[in-house]
C-alpha cells in the first residue's frame, strides 16, 4: 500500500485500506493489551459501568465508586449503587449495552477503535466537499499517523472516541447543506461528556463567523450547547455527588478558587476577577505548551498553525487545557487531545480550499511526507500505552523488558484463576486485572480497597483478594509507582492472613488468591512467604 494517495482516482481506495488497517491493527493490539494485562483500571470501570446497564443499573459503578470525593477526602468505603453520572455525565454510554451483551470484553476496543477510524473516513468526506480527492487524502491518512489519535485510540476505553465522527459529521452536514446530517450529530456532540459541550459551543462560534447562511444554526448551538453545560455541571450531576466540585475542579482549577469549592459558573468568575492570573496560567509552561501545539501540526505539514479556522474550531478546549492545572489535558498521546484533533484537521481542509495550487509544488508535498513520517515514528517510538512493549521496552536504563512469549504466558495464567473465581462473587484485585473481573457488581482495586459499603449500608469485605506481585516487580526498577503497588500489596495481604480474615487459596509465581474466612494450607503459606520475599528482595535492590 503506497503511503499517500497520488492521484484522484486512486484516493477513496487508498483512504478505504488506510481507515481498514488503522482499524484491524488497532484492534488487534487492544486484544493483546487486554490478554497481556496492560490494559487498567479505566477499561475496566467503563465495561463495569455499561455491564451494569445491561442489568439494570445503568451507570453504576463500584471502581468509579473508588474515585468518589467521600472515598478519596473523607475516607469512606465505596459503596455499591454509586453511578459515575457524578464524575462524567456521559448518557450516550447506553447506546453500548446491547453490544457489551453480545461480545462482553471485547466490545469496548470494537467500539472505539471503529468510532475513531470512521471519524478519519467523514473527515476524508469532508475534506472532497471542498478539495480534490487527492488532497482529502493526505489529510485523512495523516489523521491515522498522529500521537493525538493513534495515542486515543489505544489507551484504554473512554467515552471521548465518539468526538470525531460528531464533529467531522456535523461539518459535513454544513458543507453538504444537509440539515438533517447537521442536527443529528449537533444534538449527541454534548451528550458524549459534560464538557464536550464546550466543542460545540466552538462549532457555533464558528458558523457565526465563518459561515453567513448557517448564522441562526450557530446560535442556536451555542444556546443548546451553553444551557446543556450550565444544566448538567450545576445541577443535574450534583444531584449523584459533589465529584465535581470537590474533585475535578480543585484538580484543574484550584488556582483561581483560592481554596473554595464551586462549579463552572464559579470558576469562570474567578477567572474574570484574575485576570491576570488567567493570562499567566495561558502561557505557562511554554514549553509543553508548544509541544502540544506541534505535535498536532506536525503530521500536517504545520499547516493547522496558518489556518484560522482551526484556531476558530480548537479555541475553547484550547482555553480550558492551557488555563488548567493538574490532569493530563496537555499530554500528548491521551484521550483528552481529542476535544483539539478534530479542529485541527477541519480547519486544514478549509485552509487547503484556498490554497490548494500550493499542493502542486514537489517541494511542498515532499515536505508533507517528512513530517508525516517523523511524527509516525516518534508516536511509535513512544510505544503508546503500552501496546507495543512486546517489541520496545518499557524502560532502556534500567532495562525493562517483558517479551512475548512471557507476556502470553502470563496472560494465560490470568484467565486461568480468573476463571476460578464465581462470576458472582466480589473481588478485589490489582490493576491490572481489573478489565477481565469487570463484568460483575462487585469489584474493587487492590491495594486500595477491599472492603465496601452495601446497599443496605453495611460493611463488607470481599470475597476473594487477587495479587500479582511479580507483575509489578518486573516494572518496579524503572517505575516509582508499580515499586510503590508491590509494597503496599504485600503488607496489606500479609496483614490480612495474619488477621486470620483471609487464606491463601492459591499461589504460583503468576497470582496469588485469597479467600474470606478459608481454611489455611501449609503449602500454601510457604508459597505466599516465597513470593513475598522475592518481591522485597527486588525492592531492596531499588534501594
Amino acid at each position: 500500500m503506497q503511503l499517500l494517495p497520488s492521484n484522484d482516482e486512486n484516493a477513496t481506495r487508498y483512504v478505504s485500506r488506510w481507515v481498514l488497517a488503522f482499524f484491524l491493527i488497532a484492534f488487534l493490539l487492544h486484544i493483546w493489551r487486554i490478554f497481556s494485562l496492560n490494559a487498567t483500571y479505566d477499561q475496566g470501570l467503563f465495561l463495569q459501568e455499561i455491564w451494569n446497564g445491561l442489568h439494570g443499573r445503568p451507570f453504576e459503578s463500584t471502581l468509579a465508586s473508588e474515585l468518589s470525593a467521600p472515598v478519596l477526602f473523607d475516607g469512606e468505603l465505596p459503596q455499591i449503587g454509586y453511578r459515575h453520572l457524578a464524575q462524567h455525565f456521559t448518557p450516550l454510554l447506553i447506546l453500548w449495552i446491547p453490544l457489551v451483551g453480545v461480545l462482553g470484553l471485547w466490545a469496548l476496543p470494537l467500539i472505539q477503535v471503529g468510532l475513531i477510524a470512521l471519524g478519519g473516513w467523514v473527515l476524508f468526506l469532508l475534506g472532497k466537499e471542498h478539495l480534490s480527492p487527492r488532497i482529502a487524502g493526505w489529510i485523512a491518512c495523516s489523521f491515522f499517523a498522529t500521537a493525538p489519535v493513534i495515542g486515543p485510540s489505544l489507551e484504554n476505553f473512554h467515552d471521548l472516541c465518539a468526538v470525531p465522527v460528531l464533529f467531522f459529521a456535523i461539518l459535513l452536514g454544513i458543507s453538504r447543506d444537509q440539515k438533517l446530517l447537521y442536527f443529528f450529530p449537533a444534538l449527541l456532540l454534548p451528550l458524549v461528556r459534560e464538557d464536550v459541550g464546550l466543542i460545540s459551543f466552538g462549532i457555533g462560534c464558528w458558523m457565526l463567523i465563518r459561515r453567513p447562511c448557517w448564522r441562526l444554526y450557530g446560535i442556536g448551538l451555542c444556546i443548546y450547547s451553553a444551557l446543556y453545560v450550565l444544566l448538567i455541571t450545576n445541577w443535574a450531576m450534583p444531584l449523584f455527588g459533589s465529584e465535581l466540585s470537590r474533585r475535578f475542579m480543585q484538580e484543574r482549577f484550584r488556582q483561581y478558587l483560592d481554596g473554595h469549592q464551586g462549579g463552572t459558573l464559579d470558576v469562570l468568575l474567578a477567572m474574570a476577577r484574575q485576570p491576570l492570573l488567567l493570562f499567566r496560567e495561558l502561557i505557562s509552561p511554554p514549553v509543553s505548551t508548544f509541544r502540544v501545539l506541534l505535535t498536532l501540526a506536525l503530521p500536517l505539514a504545520l499547516v493547522p498553525w496558518l489556518a484560522k479556522d482551526s484556531w476558530l474550531l480548537i479555541a475553547f478546549p484550547l482555553f480550558v487545557a492551557l488555563s488548567s492545572r493538574g490532569g493530563n489535558a496537555m499530554a500528548v498521546s491521551l484521550r483528552f487531545m481529542l476535544y483539539l484533533v478534530p479542529g485541527v484537521f477541519s480547519g486544514t481542509v478549509f485552509w487547503w480550499k484556498e490554497h490548494s495550487q500550493n499542493f502542486e509544488k514537489r517541494a511542498v508535498r515532499r515536505f508533507w511526507k517528512v513530517c508525516l513520517a517523523i511524527a509516525f515514528g516518534f508516536t511509535l517510538a513512544g510505544n503508546p500505552h503500552r501496546s507495543l512493549s512486546a517489541i520496545i521496552p518499557d524502560s532502556v536504563q534500567p532495562w525493562v523488558h517483558v517479551p512475548v512469549h512471557l507476556s502470553f504466558q502470563r496472560g494465560l495464567a490470568a484467565r486461568e484463576i480468573i476463571s476460578s473465581v464465581p462470576k458472582d462473587a466480589s473481588v478485589a484485585a490489582e490493576t491490572q486485572l481489573i478489565p477481565q473481573l469487570a463484568q460483575r457488581r462487585f469489584l474493587l482495586r487492590f491495594p486500595e480497597n477491599y472492603r465496601y459499603r452495601n446497599i443496605d449500608g453495611s460493611e463488607q469485605s470481599v470475597e476473594y483478594i487477587i495479587s500479582q506481585p511479580r507483575y509489578n516487580a518486573a516494572y518496579a526498577p524503572a517505575f516509582r509507582r508499580e515499586a510503590n503497588w508491590v509494597q503496599r500489596s504485600i503488607d496489606r495481604l500479609q496483614k490480612l492472613i495474619e488477621s486470620d480474615e483471609y487464606s491463601v487459596i492459591s499461589c504460583d509465581h503468576q497470582s496469588i488468591v485469597l479467600k474470606r474466612d478459608a481454611k489455611s494450607i501449609d503449602s500454601l503459606n510457604q508459597c505466599f512467604e516465597k513470593e513475598v520475599q522475592y518481591a522485597q528482595s527486588v525492592l531492596r535492590n531499588l534501594e
